[in-house]
């Protein structure tokens, strides 16, 4: 205790120096502040006896000592030994310096980034380059385009962890990532090959990911990672396989009986950092367990799972990493008004009023909430902005890029309720909905009447044939891009040399009809033709036109038909189209092909093709089976437009809720994304009760455009 006082002393002065430093670097101060906090806690706990003290208390403080030596010549800094403590006279106590509670921010929060914003973070991951497994190696990958968001993904991420991406095949090649679905003389076609060089590994597309995930190069031997047709190669005894790779962080081979009789040294097991207690066993259980493991490999062949089962056993000691479990989705918080018991009238309707409001104030900002106003969209001020974004989000669209198209509609529906023209980044980060990336792009789009992105979407010949072969009937970006890497480069070579199912010959053959859209009054001929045909056997059955239709488009990409009978079930339905008006259209020449006939009892979908009397156009027509009990319910699915309906859903779910083609249900557990129960049906007879029981404004088909 006698060495305590002066260190308490020593302790203040310090402090008393930090306040009334000149210090300009706030972030150095706070870090001398922990480090003199810490010291001294470390002393407080601690308590040090006399024959065992630390020698030398470090802050690292410039001009920081009261008293510095005047032949001290390395840099001024407050050292403090137990032994000059004691030898120093104790002088009067320095009064205690408090510290205001306001210095410094809130924990949690971070400067610069506006209040209910949240800061984007960068999709690009900086990897330690210990644990860059790629390094060094140069992937091709085959289809060779990051068009395919999940091929752009598994070329970033085969970066982060120190591949090389080759953009044109060469020489200096050291694997090539062939995509499930193509075959390894899919390959040789592409890249115009006789023979393959014995020296480039060909791997499917599991091989990055699983390397990844084991943090190991993994060989490319095992069958899970072998493409289709690829030649096998009779590895010599003793010799590794072609390509097999070298890294030294690779899962090692089990040893030869040879190799192990040699050195029967038990083994010793540690972890990355050294820090692990040693797990060693006896010679003779680790000869036993080797020699039991190598008769049951001998006689199967060595494959994956026994590299795996040798890393699970090398790191059985170490603990269990944590579960990253993503963040759910943010709920709007709804304060409850909790009106207590009065027998005041005035007083139970300023509780109601404040529910409403209260209730108003999480639910405005949903696109269905919000009023369609026509004349926004043709005198709106961003319209040249939304024009090109537009044709980004139409893009994604066709590459199938989910979640960029979400953030493409929000933003276009964002700037069109916009009364100003938005032409900063600020302002346009200033918008609910609009991030950094869509800000940068908003800008750029004012300043230069372009977009760059939008101009190298179909920089490449590759590209443009991508995107034709996108609009086959039947064929999605994974098929398009299969076609292209085979080698086929037009709509006439998938017709003459492709193999073709029977939609995609169809879609082949009925490429421009498919594509032109169909004009309004043609769209009410084929639904007349089917309704005349419906209620020529059943006059009950009701029949009509969703889809863009219903919200008063005045042109169509293809025309849904809602075939439904008040009192009738689905099976019934169902029954009667497919069994005797489905086959009478077909007879009368109105329907021409079936496309997707769904063939399970509980089917409710009918896609094909038809024709109008006097036109050889083929258009696309959806026959729609609902039950009499789920018709308010399928009107909405069925009329959209998609946006309009995800925000209903939405704003269901966050009220407990669960919104769907056949009604609205309430009391729905969920745990997370999943749920737990299907709840109770609350309405799906009726639309506008569905509308009123979510508490939103009652929108006619035309106005639910979003």
């Amino acid at each position: 205790m006698a060495g305590e006082a002066p260190n308490k002393k020593r302790f203040f002065q310090a402090l008393d120096l930090l306040e009334h430093s000149d210090d300009d670097a706030q972030n150095d101060e706070d870090t001398r502040l922990e480090l003199l906090i810490s010291g001294s806690r470390d002393h407080r706990l601690s308590k040090p006896s006399a024959s065992h003290r630390p020698n030398l208390i470090t802050f690292p403080r410039a001009n920081s000592d009261p008293h510095p030596s005047s032949t001290e010549q390395e840099p001024p800094r407050i050292g403090i030994s137990h032994e000059d403590i004691s030898s120093r006279p104790t002088g009067p106590k320095v009064p205690t310096v408090k510290r205001s509670a306001t210095t410094g921010t809130m924990p949690g929060t971070k400067i610069g980034v506006p209040a209910g914003k949240k800061r984007r973070v960068s999709s690009v991951k900086s990897i330690p380059a210990e644990q860059q497994i790629f390094k060094g190696l140069i992937f091709f990958f085959f289809p060779n385009n990051d068009v395919s968001p999940l091929r752009r993904l598994r070329i970033q991420r085969a970066q982060e962890y120190g591949a090389q991406r080759a953009r044109e095949w060469g020489a200096d090649v050291t694997h090539v990532v062939v995509e499930k679905g193509l075959i390894f003389h899919d390959l040789l076609t592409h890249l115009k090959l006789e023979t393959f060089p014995v020296n480039v590994v060909v791997v499917n597309e599991c091989y990055p990911s699983d390397c990844i995930k084991f943090h190991s190069v993994l060989s490319p031997s095992h069958a899970r990672f072998r493409v289709d047709g690829t030649p096998e190669i009779v590895e010599d005894e003793g010799r590794p396989a072609v390509g097999e790779p070298t890294v030294p962080d690779s899962l090692p081979l089990k040893r030869s009986k040879r190799e192990r009789a040699q050195s029967p040294e038990p083994s010793q097991i540690h972890d990355s950092g050294g820090n692990s207690p040693v797990v060693q066993s006896s010679p003779a259980a680790v000869t036993e367990q080797v020699q039991q493991s190598d008769i049951s490999t001998t006689l199967r062949g060595r494959d994956l799972l026994d590299d795996l089962i040798e890393e699970a056993k090398a790191t059985s000691h170490l603990p269990l990493d944590p579960l990253d479990f993503p963040d759910d989705e943010t709920t709007a918080e709804i304060s409850d008004v909790e009106s207590q018991e009065s027998d005041s009238e005035s007083d139970r309707q300023k509780a109601n009023v404040s529910r409403d409001k209260a209730a108003e104030s999480w639910t405005k900002n949903f696109s269905c909430m919000q009023k369609y106003e026509p004349d926004s969209r043709i005198h709106n001020p961003n319209n040249r902005t939304i024009e090109i974004l537009q044709q980004m989000l139409d893009y994604y669209t066709r590459t199938a890029d989910h979640w960029r198209v979400l953030a493409y509609r929000k933003a276009i529906n964002a700037l069109r309720r916009q009364p100003t023209k938005i032409v900063t980044r600020t302002q346009a980060l200033s918008i609910s909905g609009i991030g950094t990336r869509l800000a940068d792009k908003i800008e750029e789009i004012v300043l230069t009447n372009r977009l760059r992105r939008l101009d190298n979407t179909n920089g490449t010949a590759e590209d443009l044939i991508i995107q034709e072969f996108l609009g086959v009937y039947g064929a999605g970006l994974s098929q398009a891009s299969k076609w292209v890497a085979q080698g086929y480069r037009s709509l006439n070579d998938l017709r003459e040399k492709a193999p073709l199912t029977k939609n995609q010959r169809i879609g082949v053959e009925r490429y421009h009809d498919f594509a032109q859209r169909i004009p309004r009054k043609e769209v009410e001929a084929h639904g007349e033709i089917v309704r005349r045909a419906v209620q020529q056997v059943d006059r009950d059955i009701q029949v009509t036109i969703m889809g863009s239709y219903r919200r008063g488009a005045l042109d169509s990409g293809d025309i849904d038909l809602m075939i439904t009978k008040p009192k009738a079930t689905l099976e019934q339905i169902r029954s009667l189209m497919i069994d005797t008006v489905v086959p009478q259209l077909f007879h009368n020449g109105f329907l021409q092909a079936g496309l997707a006939t769904t063939s399970r009892q509980d089917g409710s979908k009918w896609h094909g093709a038809s024709t109008i009397p006097g036109s050889n156009i083929w258009r696309r027509l959806d026959l729609l089976f609902v039950p009499g009990s789920e018709i308010g319910a399928a009107l909405i699915y069925f009329t959209g437009n998609d946006i309009f309906n995800r925000s209903m859903r939405l704003l269901a779910r966050k009220k407990g809720m669960c919104l769907n083609q056949k009604g609205l249900y309430t009391d729905v557990l969920r745990n997370g994304q999943a749920k737990l129960n299907s709840g109770r049906l609350v309405e799906s007879r009726d639309e506008q009760r569905i509308f009123a029981t979510l508490g939103v404004p009652w929108r006619p088909p035309e106005h639910r455009i979003c």
